[in-house]
């Protein structure tokens, strides 16, 4: 009798064990089931936080423009930080973002940048500098902190300089235009007023038939106008080889306090011409660019038709280093490519190892988010055609394209 017993324990035991190895199977197979479809679910919440965002953005901007009469202006340059002690405008160093803080319910972070002295100042915006900003975060990118300023300035503000440690990036762009760096040589027939026959430029020459054989060219503006813009030279730009491939602050001209950033607002194209980066940021096309004041008039183009505010590309390995150069400038700071985008390069998704820091992206598989200029938010395919992208970030080329939505 007691050997009976033990033999029906062991198949017991032997059935229990085959049940759980079973068990363990089907919740194996359940879990791999369901992780796809939970990682799916959370991408899609991150991914309508992010359109939210954008649309909380784009809500700004536009009330930016009714109240004031224009689009917030790019900025100064990427070393010009945001002071509330000038109108948002021309005037204001800052770029489009700091202009929408009061639009965003920030009213008081605003003015805590107003009347400051040199002996306030470096405190005052090391702590703007690094508070977290949800609104300008993508949840799929990386969390709303700050992150490192590996350059760290100096910074100038309106009471002295400021060197930064930690500070808030913006995962949104607003649009700069078709063409970023370098324009085509067909911009100059845009300036007006007198150009001295002697002013040299710089000019990236591609000889018709061979795309890959660029020279950087210094003429004569007489030589340009006369050899190059009439003859048949269709991939010409205005900028050098160099300058057409790397992010536009690089090349930049920054004034060098705020009665030579008043002084230049008030040359024309053709004085901008003769500065070392011969006025480029200033000849863009999209709704904002350094020291602009673009209304919604200006958008011929239509406003459900232009981008206004899209999703930056940011390569996955730098999300968190703040060192990409198209992320590298702080949130607050003025134009540059961290906050400023365009429209020449495709949509990048951030899992590429492409270096790219004019371009739009995201790191959603799905595609990337932009508002137009009409307010409406729009997830737009990385294969969009690239005739058509160019031409949405144009507000006045009048392209015949296939609109993607």
């Amino acid at each position: 009798m007691a050997i009976r017993r033990r033999a029906k324990q062991t198949a017991t035991r032997g059935y229990t064990l085959v049940e759980t190895l079973v068990t363990i199977a089907v919740v194996g197979t359940l879990s791999s089931m369901l992780l796809p479809a939970l990682q799916a679910a959370r991408e899609s919440a991150r991914m309508s936080s992010c359109r939210h965002n954008i649309s909380q953005v784009s809500k700004a901007m536009l009330t930016h423009e009714s109240r004031l009469g224009h689009f917030p202006s790019g900025g100064w340059s990427p070393l010009w930080l945001g002071t509330a002690d000038r109108p948002s405008g021309p005037g204001q160093p800052g770029g489009w973002a700091f202009s929408l803080l009061p639009y965003l319910g920030q009213l008081d972070a605003y003015d805590a940048l107003a009347g400051l002295t040199p002996a306030t100042a470096a405190d005052t915006y090391r702590r703007a500098a690094s508070v977290a900003q949800p609104l300008f975060a993508c949840p799929s990118r990386r969390a709303a902190r700050p992150l490192p300023a590996p350059a760290g300035g100096p910074f100038m503000t309106g009471a002295g300089s400021v060197s930064l440690t930690q500070a808030a990036r913006s995962d949104y762009a607003a649009n700069g235009g078709a063409v970023g760096g370098c324009p085509p040589l067909a911009t100059l027939r845009k300036i007006t007023g007198n150009v001295s026959s002697n002013t040299r430029i710089s000019i990236s020459h591609v000889p018709p038939g061979n795309s890959r054989n660029c020279q950087s060219l210094r003429l004569p503006y007489n030589a340009v106008v006369n050899a190059h813009l009439t003859a048949n030279h269709p991939n010409d730009r205005l900028g050098s080889c160099e300058g057409c491939t790397g992010a536009i602050d690089a090349t930049m001209y920054t004034p060098a306090s705020l009665a030579d950033g008043d002084a230049w607002q008030k040359a024309t194209a053709a004085q901008r011409l003769a500065l070392p980066d011969q006025g480029i940021p200033d000849m863009q096309d999209g709704v904002v660019q350094r020291m602009s004041r673009f209304t919604a008039g200006h958008l011929l183009d239509g406003l459900s038709t232009t981008y206004m505010i899209g999703e930056k590309f940011v390569p996955a390995a730098r999300h968190e280093s703040g060192t990409d150069p198209g992320d590298a400038s702080v949130l607050f700071a003025g134009y540059s490519s961290s906050t400023v985008r365009w429209g020449n390069q495709p949509p990048l998704f951030d899992g590429g190892l492409a270096a790219a820091a004019g371009a739009f992206g995201s790191n959603h598989r799905a595609g990337w988010n932009v508002a137009c200029a009409d307010g409406a938010v729009r997830t737009v395919a990385f294969t969009i055609d690239p005739a058509a992208h160019k031409a949405l970030a144009s507000r006045n080329d009048a392209a015949l394209i296939t609109i993607p939505w």
